[in-house]
C-alpha cells in the first residue's frame, strides 16, 4: 500500500538495527506510515531487490567485511540506482570518500536523527494535496478488491461464479454496494455462530465494529477525493463528503491527512483478519 514506506537497511551488527527498529516504526505510525525496514548483513542481492521492489532509501554502515559502503554506493550507482542513501560510520568522515557523491554521511550515533530527517522529507511530499489524493485512490482500490474477495469467499462453492458474473462487473456492484452486502452477511453470520456456540463469533463481531465504519472512513472520503473539486481554506485545501458522522469534509492539514492514512491501514488490517474468519 502507499501508506507504507519500505527501507533497507545494511549492516552486519543485526543488534544495532534491531535496538532502533522499534523506535522509528512508532514514530513513522505516528504519521500514519507503516514502516518496513529489510535487513540485510551485506550486499548480496541488493541491486537485484532496488531494481524489483519500492525501496524509499538505503541506510548502509562502512564495516561491512569484505566490500565496505563505498564499494557498494560505487555498485549501486554503476547500476543507475538513485535512491537516497544514508551511509554511516563510527569513525570516518564526509572527506574519507571523495569520490562518493549523492549520499548523506553521518556518525553511527547520529543515525536515527539521520534516518528521521529523510523520513520527515518523504512524510512531506506525502502530504502534497494532490499527491495524497493518488495514494488514497490507490489504496482504496486495494482495499475493494479485498473487500469483494472476502464478499465471494462468503458465497463457498459459488466464488468464483459470484466473481466472474457479479464482481467483474462495475457497473452492477460498486464499492459501497459491495460493502453494506458483505456487512449484511457478516451480521447474519455472527447470528449464527451465536446460536451454534462458536467461539469465531466474538472475533467476527470485532471486526464488524470496524467494518461499520468502512463508508465514513474510506468509501465516501475516496468518493470525494475521485470526484469532488477542492477549494482553498485557510489551513490548506478542502474537500467535501458525504459522510454521515461529523467528519463531512477532508481539509488538508498535516494531522488529517495522517489520520486519514491510519484509518487505511486499520482497515486493511480488518480486512485481512476478516478473510480468514469468514
Amino acid at each position: 500500500m502507499k501508506t507504507d514506506l519500505h527501507l533497507l537497511w545494511i549492516d552486519d551488527n543485526k543488534d544495532f538495527v534491531e535496538a532502533l527498529k522499534p523506535r522509528l516504526e512508532k514514530w513513522m505510525d505516528g504519521h500514519g506510515f507503516g514502516l518496513n525496514i529489510r535487513f540485510q548483513r551485506n550486499s548480496t542481492g541488493v541491486v537485484e531487490m532496488l531494481h524489483s521492489e519500492d525501496i524509499a532509501f538505503v541506510v548502509l554502515d562502512y564495516h561491512l567485511g569484505r566490500k565496505t559502503g563505498d564499494m557498494i554506493i560505487d555498485e549501486l550507482r554503476r547500476a543507475e540506482l538513485y535512491q537516497d542513501i544514508i551511509f554511516y560510520s563510527q569513525d570516518l568522515k564526509r572527506e574519507d570518500f571523495p569520490t562518493v557523491d549523492g549520499v548523506f554521511f553521518v556518525n553511527r550515533a547520529d543515525a536515527e536523527t539521520r534516518i528521521k530527517n529523510l523520513l520527515s522529507l518523504k512524510v512531506r511530499a506525502a502530504s502534497d494535496f494532490a499527491t495524497f489524493r493518488g495514494w488514497m485512490l490507490a489504496d482504496s482500490i486495494e482495499l475493494e478488491i479485498m473487500l469483494g474477495r472476502i464478499l465471494a469467499k462468503c458465497f463457498g462453492s459459488f466464488e468464483q461464479v459470484f466473481g466472474d458474473r457479479v464482481l467483474a462487473h462495475e457497473n452492477l456492484f460498486d464499492f459501497y454496494k459491495k460493502h453494506q452486502v458483505l456487512n449484511g452477511i457478516i451480521k447474519d453470520r455472527i447470528t449464527d455462530l451465536n446460536k451454534e456456540g462458536k467461539s469465531t463469533a466474538k472475533a467476527l463481531a470485532e471486526c464488524k465494529k470496524l467494518l461499520d465504519q468502512f463508508p465514513d472512513d474510506i468509501i465516501h472520503p475516496r468518493n470525494a477525493l475521485a470526484h469532488q473539486p477542492h477549494e482553498d481554506h485557510e489551513n490548506g485545501k478542502r474537500i467535501k463528503t458525504r459522510a454521515k458522522n461529523e467528519n463531512k469534509e477532508i481539509i488538508s492539514t498535516p494531522e488529517n491527512l495522517s489520520n486519514i492514512r491510519q484509518k487505511i491501514r486499520r482497515h486493511r488490517e480488518n480486512l485481512i483478519a476478516l478473510e480468514l474468519l469468514v
